[in-house]
């Protein structure tokens, strides 16, 4: 349902509110029943429900390196059907011919970023893709789809062989986001400091640490209003479960130029983990609850997969198993059974039949001058102003300490743990599909980077070796997988990839079939088909690749 703090009028939430809690607009999407709809909304209250036989094309984004989702949706909007919908509904309720008490305030679209799209789709929670009989409950916090969202380009699609037939286009993005995006915010961190006397501070003293700083960012840039008052004093905005405050403090003023967006951007940049090996982190809008999140992405690598001596199984982020369905015979060997590369129990690692079924898929190796070009050492040079002096921080952002960090906290896990974080050809080991070779480990390919912070090394860790560590999972191996839609499937949690039947194993199945990071997902509804398009990373490989590393 929508919430209070909706940017429309809160007579429209209450009308809006009625329509859902009917739970009358059913539609049946892939054979299945969901409840469905869209609301095209403006500031002024105007609204109108789109029915899913108007709505032609929506897409929804899911991205890792998003805060929150985004997409398209295509209308039918044959003679601007859609700006005629007030006055054409009135005209149905008018009772008889010729009502001189006919009035009607046609939908109007202001093109300000204040023309909002409304989103409800959530399947029959009853038994969602044939999950099992024996389902007691189902969250509706993991297969809902729900936001509003600002529309922030609007065109139209003439249909050339009918000049009346129109489709309207229009791209959207989470309304939070784009009011983020156009806010100029005084903020700084000694507005929060507890003092009578700032201004006899020094700049030490007007420190937060880097996760107060972004929450409080967060904060002002949700609650101030167009005329720089305070709405909502009691909003509740962010996790506290999920919030991570980093490991060292900063003095931050907003420049003129930010917006929060800006400020977010920068802050985020310097903040490091505040558990080993601190790392960066993730700050996310959940698409149900709408609270903020920011949380390692170690604290994630450790919820992909749990392992023992004689099991394993998916961790709490772990989804699915997604099954290839094709089976390639060699005419001389015979088939092989193939090995377990993914978890062996179902325990959240289960396959939903045809909805986990593909026949192919489209594997993305990480390309070569990714690897030499941001893989690399990154020299942060940074000014001491206290003693003029100039520092370099190379060893904690040498390519060779990187990668150690990088294979401890997203390839084999804690040293402490005598399994690694994923399914293995030996319990004991596991391998990096990313390889150095003598050019960056010796530092002689190698870049630079000036730092203005000139006392937290945890700080410039940031902008050199976490940095490495974001490009090493994004843009390492990936696969790209189409199936039948799931509305739980979202980024920033894991699936597991493997093959449905016997198969004669290569090295290169090493490679393709493990466990995944899910980076991106695409929620794609043209009128009663659903397919997601899944973007998974893989850290590991199942094997010893037994590369050489040489210049």
């Amino acid at each position: 349902m929508l919430d209070v703090n909706a940017p429309f009028q809160k007579e429209t939430i209450q009308n809006i509110n009625e329509s859902v809690n009917q739970g009358l607009s059913y539609h049946r999407i892939n054979n299945m029943k969901y409840l469905y709809y869209v609301f095209l909304v403006n500031a002024n209250g105007n609204y109108v429900q789109l029915t899913p036989e108007g709505v032609k094309f929506l897409e929804i984004d899911d991205s890792i390196l998003e805060y929150s989702l985004s997409g398209t949706i295509i209308i039918q909007n044959d003679n601007e059907m859609i700006e005629r919908s007030s006055y054409l509904k009135l005209i149905e309720e008018a009772v008889g011919e010729g009502n001189d008490d006919l009035k009607y305030t046609d939908f109007f679209f202001r093109n300000d970023c204040r023309d909002y799209l409304y989103i409800y789709i959530q399947p029959d929670l009853e038994n969602p893709y044939d999950m099992g009989k024996d389902i007691e409950t189902v969250d509706p916090q993991n297969f809902t789809l729900r936001g509003v969202y600002s529309i922030i380009s609007n065109e139209d699609i003439v249909q050339d062989s009918n000049p009346g037939a129109k489709l309207k286009k229009l791209r959207f993005v989470d309304n939070q986001i784009e009011m983020l995006r156009e806010k100029n915010i005084s903020f700084s961190t000694s507005n929060y400091v507890d003092s009578n006397n700032i201004e006899d501070l020094d700049d030490q003293n007007r420190e937060l640490l880097t996760g107060d700083a972004i929450k409080l960012v967060l904060k002002e840039g949700l609650e101030m209003g167009s005329k720089g008052e305070t709405d909502h004093s009691d909003l509740l905005y962010y996790d506290k479960a999920a919030w991570n405050f980093g490991t060292s403090p900063i003095f931050y003023s907003s420049p003129g130029e930010h917006n929060v967006l800006d400020d977010l951007e920068y802050l985020l940049e310097r903040h490091t983990s505040s558990l080993p090996p601190f790392d960066f982190c993730l700050l996310r809008k959940n698409r149900y609850t709408k609270l903020w999140s920011l949380i390692s992405m170690k604290s994630i690598f450790d919820n992909a997969v749990l392992q023992n001596e004689s099991s394993s199984s998916g961790g709490l982020l772990h989804n699915e198993l997604i099954v290839l369905g094709n089976t390639v015979e060699d005419s001389q060997q015979g088939t092989k059974k193939h090995k377990q590369r993914t978890p062996l129990t179902s325990v959240n690692n289960i396959s939903y039949t045809d909805y986990s079924s593909v026949d192919n898929f489209n594997f993305q190796n990480m390309f070569g001058i990714d690897a030499q070009t941001r893989l690399t050492t990154t020299a942060v040079h940074s000014y001491q102003l206290n003693d003029k002096q100039f520092q370099i921080d190379l060893t904690n952002n040498s390519a060779d300490e990187c990668f150690n960090v990088y294979y401890d906290t997203y390839v084999r896990g804690a040293s402490n743990n005598p399994y690694p974080l994923f399914v293995s050809e030996n319990k004991n080991d596991i391998y990096s599909n990313i390889f150095l070779n003598d050019l960056r480990r010796n530092n002689i390919n190698m870049k630079n980077t000036f730092s203005i912070n000139d006392k937290e090394p945890d700080q410039r860790l940031g902008q050199g070796r976490n940095k490495f560590l974001q490009d090493a999972i994004y843009l390492n191996n990936k696969v790209e997988l189409t199936l039948k839609g799931m509305t739980f499937r979202e980024s920033a949690k894991f699936f597991s990839f493997e093959r449905a039947a016997d198969f004669i194993d290569g090295r290169v199945d090493d490679k393709i079939f493990g466990t995944y990071l899910t980076v991106m997902v695409k929620h794609t509804f043209v009128g009663e088909v659903y397919t997601n398009k899944l973007l998974g990373a893989k850290t590991y490989l199942f094997s010893n690749p037994e590369v050489v590393n040489t210049i």
